[in-house]
């Protein structure tokens, strides 16, 4: 069985995908299968992937959103690895090489991820954005990452993740109920495993283009998630830094609020964090 599952989630991006899948047959690392899962698409999906015959395992599902699609992935892939890339996005080269000894230098590591290049939708570099990009993921992974760093500030971009098979045995799969799936997924997984950031060259390229998620849904997805684990740390007594946690979900609350334009909805999240020792709330309390 190869090493690693590649895992290519699509969703009518027809017009993308031979780049995205041709990054992933272009590792220099080759102990690996190549896993497209469609989530329904209604576009020429079908028809790309027919020019690629049995280089890459083809799936269709029904349209159930991205949190079903990856977790078919899981299910599905036979390495002990398992990487994603987003079919609008492309692989570097050597991302797979790098990583893979990462996971195979330290058991503890359940993950690692890393930077990305910005790209337009026609694949030009957009270096102010990359620029802006790496100084906000490098702060976010200057010291070890921990379920109370990720409750405020969790960068990970899912076409630079590689994880351990395993993770999905240990914490399960992503949440289909919530409306963004890779936040939840992150923080249950650095509770349980090591995460590793690669701080040097990026790992992808990831594209900027008007289809992406709408700020107002990832807005939503975000203070979903974070009301899910502030029910979860009030039920349970043996996550660490508990308290910081809990400032830190009210403190993305309360500023998640304020950048979608409900400060009155900020207020009592900006508060509650103020009251748990966040100082960063008090802007967000005004």
């Amino acid at each position: 069985m190869p090493l690693v599952s590649a895992a290519i989630i699509t969703y009518n991006r027809a017009h993308y995908l031979d780049d995205a899948i041709a990054s992933v047959l272009d590792q220099t690392f080759d102990d690996f299968e190549l896993l497209v899962v469609d989530d329904g698409s209604t576009d020429d999906t079908q028809a790309v992937l027919a020019r690629y015959g049995d280089r890459v395992r083809y799936v269709r599902c029904e349209h159930r959103g991205k949190a079903a699609a990856r977790n078919t992935a899981a299910e599905l892939a036979s390495g002990e690895y398992l990487a994603f890339c987003d079919s609008d996005d492309l692989w570097y080269p050597d991302r797979l090489a790098r990583q893979v000894r990462v996971l195979r230098a330290d058991p503890r590591i359940g993950m690692v991820h890393g930077h990305v290049d910005v790209i337009d939708a026609d694949g030009r570099p957009l270096p102010e954005r990359t620029a802006v990009g790496r100084a906000v993921f490098g702060a976010a992974h200057r010291r070890r990452a921990t379920y109370a760093s990720y409750a405020f500030d969790c960068r990970c971009l899912s076409s630079t993740v590689l994880l351990r098979r395993e993770v999905f045995d240990a914490i399960g799969l992503y949440d289909c109920e919530l409306p963004i799936e890779d936040y939840d997924f992150y923080l249950r997984l650095v509770l349980a495993y090591e995460i590793a950031f690669l701080h040097g060259p990026a790992l992808a390229m990831y594209r900027a283009h008007g289809e992406a998620t709408d700020d107002r849904v990832l807005g939503s997805g975000q203070i979903k998630t974070a009301e899910k684990h502030l029910a979860m740390l009030d039920a349970r007594t043996d996550i660490p830094d508990a308290r910081r946690a809990k400032a830190n979900f009210n403190l993305m609350i309360a500023q998640t609020w304020r950048a979608l334009g409900d400060r009155r909805r900020a207020r009592p999240a900006a508060l509650r964090a103020l009251s748990l020792g966040a100082p960063k709330a008090l802007r967000l309390a005004l």
